[in-house]
């Protein structure tokens, strides 16, 4: 755990051992404040970063305007390095006979509990990283962006690099991680 900041600069000391990820990045602290989509806005983002460490704004169930207007709350509230995540994944496709099938198997609880059978709860959308995106990366250029469940398509990958960002990402599994 790092020491607390000098009270007459504010400053962290440098004890910390290893700070090439710290300065690869240009914070002061160690912490990744972490990209949970649905539990972290422009507030959090401001607060971490200027604590000196990395805010963290989750993009995965943020259509592209609130995306933008995140952003551009964070940008004017703080100068200091900020992260973008964003979800790498296949959209799974629905199979209306495995979900009835699952529904006919449940069916004891629903009536046990007094549940319609027939009325599914809507799933969260997470949207998957794509140009309209990575158009907002390259106007807004945060310093780091990160990805879960893989990475993008090389063309946009690129040009994320191309904005000077570093690239960093989550594995989710051992082919991930390769």
């Amino acid at each position: 755990m790092p020491e607390s900041p000098s009270p007459s600069t504010g400053q962290y000391p440098a004890t910390w051992n290893d700070r090439r990820f710290l300065d690869l990045v240009g914070i002061e602290i160690p912490i990744i404040q972490a990209p949970m989509a649905g539990s972290a806005g422009a507030d959090l983002v401001v607060a971490v970063s200027e604590a000196g460490g990395l805010g963290s704004l989750p993009c995965a169930m943020l259509d592209i305007e609130q995306t933008r207007t995140q952003l551009q709350i964070i940008r004017q509230r703080t100068s200091r390095a900020i992260n973008v995540n964003f979800f790498c994944h296949e959209p799974p496709q629905r199979d209306l006979s495995c979900e009835a099938a699952w529904t006919e198997r449940l069916r004891s609880y629903y009536v046990e509990l007094g549940l319609d059978a027939t009325v599914q709860p809507a799933g969260a959308a997470r949207a998957p990283f794509e140009e309209s995106m990575c158009d907002l990366v390259a106007e807004f250029t945060p310093e780091v962006v990160s990805f879960h469940f893989g990475l993008p398509h090389r063309p946009l990958l690129d040009r994320v690099k191309g904005t000077g960002a570093k690239v960093i990402s989550t594995a989710t599994c051992v082919q991930e991680a390769r």
